[in-house]
């Protein structure tokens, strides 16, 4: 088991899990992690599963490369398979616990005692995290639909607004990925992920919109939950990863003015009334209020044609970031 403490943060994608990342950060006590998409990537869900020594190895410096290099350059993960070695010691065959030790390496190596692991899809591995790591603290971020619609659709143009290392090929992915009836149906079953852990003393709910209204007391909440002392300056973080601003490294207070941006233009009639038909279950349950459609607007139809197209096109462009995709449907759909 690990020695260090755990923090993971879940949630819909563009939910504001890398934000929450950056302010849990600024205690010295925290290392917030990139997103390293261990669980559904490297770790596929198989009871029986035993490493060899040589697939330890791989699998240890193909998450060190994740840390350093960013999880959509995985080249040369090779190159560090000398401290794969050094970390693993006399090995781990359980793939879970070559895991938690490379958590608590790279804690400690950067001289805190708090892993903060801050990969959105964990949501659907929840069982499994809390399984093994019965003391970590869960940290589930909740968004508007409408907002994350919004940031979705235009996600492929964080290449151009100061994300200059995202390749080529992964922006395409993210222009292809956005559909709004395939969008809101993932969004909905995220929370319905969610849902499941309305009550476990473990897991925490933050509604985003929460989190930026009352910033500060919502903070404080979170730092008693996994024990950590506040601090102001935790709320001082840079604009980074913004699908609709560029990027900016100068400290800001959290803005406000990323609640509701979906009022303010960007998504068509259509698109708000088919992310609302196809979450509104979880809208209704999370108290997210609907705009009101007397006829659906015609473009609707358009986004039902092409649906068939954008999902063949999306399992195409997705299916090397999969490690089980049988496992993948299952667990975001089913």
């Amino acid at each position: 088991m690990s020695n260090c403490k755990q923090i993971f943060i879940v949630g819909s994608s563009r939910s504001g899990t890398t934000m929450m990342g950056r302010i849990l950060s600024n205690n010295n006590k925290v290392f917030t992690f990139k997103e390293l998409h261990f669980f559904g990537k490297l770790w596929s869900n198989k009871a029986d599963q035993k490493l060899s020594k040589k697939s330890q190895v791989e699998m240890m410096s193909k998450l060190l490369c994740i840390q350093q290099q960013g999880i959509f350059d995985n080249r040369g993960f090779d190159a560090f398979n000398h401290e794969s070695e050094k970390i693993l010691g006399e090995g781990h065959e359980d793939p879970l616990k070559l895991y938690s030790s490379f958590l608590d390496y790279i804690t400690k190596k950067k001289g805190a005692i708090i892993s903060c692991e801050q990969t959105p899809a964990n949501l659907y591995y929840l069982n499994e995290i809390l399984n093994y790591f019965p003391k970590a603290k869960v940290i589930n971020l909740v968004r508007d639909q409408r907002d994350v619609l919004l940031s979705q659709k235009n996600k492929w143009r964080r290449r151009y607004l100061g994300a200059r290392s995202i390749p080529f090929f992964e922006m395409v992915r993210a222009f292809v990925n956005y559909h709004p009836i395939l969008t809101s149906k993932i969004w909905s079953s995220s929370l319905k992920h969610t849902n499941k852990y309305l009550n476990h003393p473990n897991v925490k709910i933050i509604k985003f919109e929460d989190l930026l209204n009352d910033s500060e007391n919502k903070l404080k909440e979170v730092c008693d939950f996994v024990d950590i002392k506040f601090n102001e300056t935790m709320l001082e973080v840079p604009l980074l990863g913004s699908s609709m601003e560029f990027d900016s490294k100068s400290k800001n207070i959290i803005d406000k003015t990323k609640i509701n941006k979906w009022k303010n233009g960007g998504l068509t009639m259509a698109e708000i009334y088919l992310s609302q038909v196809f979450s509104s279950e979880m809208m209704n349950k999370f108290g997210y209020n609907k705009q009101t459609f007397n006829i659906p607007p015609l473009l609707a139809l358009f986004y039902f044609i092409t649906l068939p197209f954008k999902v063949l096109f999306a399992f195409l462009f997705n299916l090397h970031r999969v490690n089980n995709l049988h496992e993948l449907i299952k667990k975001r759909f089913f």
